[in-house]
C-alpha cells in the first residue's frame, strides 16, 4: 500500500516533525552519511549536487557520494558498500522506484534509516523520510498558466513526458492532462515519452509541427528537454520569442538554468523552479536526526513542495529563488 503524501511548506512539515525540528549538534564529530543519486548526467543534478556539498559542510556531515549511472542494480551495489561501511544514514534518489524497496529494507536490517529525495519509493510507507517537489502541483500550475495564456483560443500542445515508471514523470503528466481536461479549445495532438532523456524529442517534435504547423504550445516536463524544442522550432522558422506571430508557448519544469535563459530572454513563458535548497536541507536533517533515534510519525513522512513558478515579468526580481538563476 502507498503511504499517504502529504502535501506542505517546509517549515510546516518540520514544525509537525515535533522532535526532529532541531538543528543537530555535533559533539560527537560529524556523521557520515551516504549520498545515492541516480545519475549525474544533467543541470538538475548538478545543481543539486552543489546544494548536498554545502548544505552538509554547514551541518558538519561526511558525504559519501555514490551515483549510479541510471542503472537500479548499480545503485544497489553502493547502498551495500555503504551499509557494509556502517554510515548513519543514507540519502537516495533512486532510478527505480521499485527496485529502491529492496534497498531500503536491507537499509532499516542493518538500523540504517532510509531517506528518499526527489524521486518517492514506489510505496512510500517504506521510507523513512521523503521530500521532493509536488509534481502533480506543477502540471497543474503549468496548465493554469497556459489556460490564462490562451483563452478562449484554440491552442494545439505538445507534451513531453518525462518518465512514466518515475514518480515524477507520473505526476507531472497527470496534473497537466487534469488541468487542461475541461478546456475543450485545448488539444494534445502528440505525447512524446522521454524517459528524461532529450534523444526522443526531437523527432517527436519535427513530426508534430510538421503535421500541425500552427502548434501553439509545448509542455515539457524537464527543462533538460528543451534543447531539441528549440532546434525543432527554428527549423520549422517558429523560434521566436512572446508577442511575435510565430512564437510557440513553451511552459517547463525544473528552473536550471537554461530554463532561467529562455525566460529571462522571452522564448519560454513560464518555468516551474524545483525548491532544491529546502528539499537537501530537510533531507539531510531528518537523516541526522533519525540516525540519533529520533522518529516522525507516519502521517508526515512525505513533504512534497510546489515548485515556484517564474515567468519573463517576474524572474528579474526573484533574486536567487530560481536555483537555475544563480550565478
Amino acid at each position: 500500500m502507498v503511504g499517504k503524501i502529504v502535501k506542505m511548506s517546509i517549515a510546516a512539515g518540520f514544525a509537525s516533525m515535533g522532535a526532529i525540528v532541531s538543528t543537530p549538534s555535533f559533539a560527537d564529530g560529524p556523521i557520515s552519511i551516504c549520498l545515492s543519486l541516480d545519475k549525474m548526467s544533467s543541470p538538475s543534478r548538478d545543481g543539486q549536487v552543489k546544494l548536498w556539498r554545502s548544505e552538509a559542510k554547514e551541518l558538519g556531515v561526511k558525504l559519501m557520494e555514490q551515483v549510479a549511472g541510471e542503472d537500479a542494480q548499480r545503485q544497489a551495489a553502493q547502498v551495500d558498500t555503504c551499509i557494509a561501511q556502517g554510515v548513519a544514514g543514507i540519502v537516495s534518489i533512486p532510478w527505480d522506484y521499485e527496485a529502491v524497496l529492496q534497498d531500503i529494507e536491507r537499509a532499516h536490517a542493518a538500523n540504517i534509516p532510509f531517506v528518499t529525495v526527489d524521486q518517492a519509493p514506489a510505496e512510500t510507507d517504506t521510507v523513512d523520510f521523503h521530500t521532493g517537489a509536488d509534481p502533480y502541483a506543477d502540471g497543474r500550475n503549468a496548465a493554469r498558466r497556459l489556460i490564462a495564456l490562451v483563452g478562449d483560443k484554440p491552442t494545439k500542445v505538445v507534451d513531453l513526458q518525462g518518465a512514466l515508471s518515475h514518480f515524477n514523470g507520473q505526476g507531472r503528466d497527470k496534473g497537466f492532462k487534469d488541468g487542461i481536461k475541461d478546456h475543450a479549445n485545448i488539444t494534445l495532438v502528440a505525447e512524446i515519452p522521454t524517459e528524461w532523456r532529450p534523444e526522443p524529442v526531437l523527432s517527436g517534435m519535427e513530426n508534430a509541427l510538421q503535421a500541425h504547423p500552427d502548434l501553439g504550445a509545448v509542455y515539457s516536463a524537464s527543462d533538460g528537454l528543451l534543447p531539441p524544442v528549440w532546434s525543432a522550432l527554428k527549423k520549422a522558422n517558429r523560434y521566436a520569442k512572446a508577442g511575435d506571430p510565430n512564437h510557440v508557448i513553451v511552459l517547463s519544469i525544473d528552473g536550471d538554468p537554461q530554463g532561467c535563459q529562455a525566460v529571462t530572454e522571452g522564448y519560454m513563458d513560464g518555468g516551474y523552479a524545483q525548491p532544491f535548497a529546502a528539499m537537501t536541507r530537510s533531507a539531510l536533517e531528518a537523516a541526522i536526526n533519525l540516525s540519533k533515534g529520533r522518529k516522525i510519525e507516519s502521517k508526515d513522512r512525505v513533504s512534497l513542495i510546489p515548485s515556484l513558478e517564474y515567468t519573463p515579468g517576474t524572474v528579474a526580481g526573484m533574486g536567487n529563488d530560481v536555483w537555475g538563476c544563480v550565478k
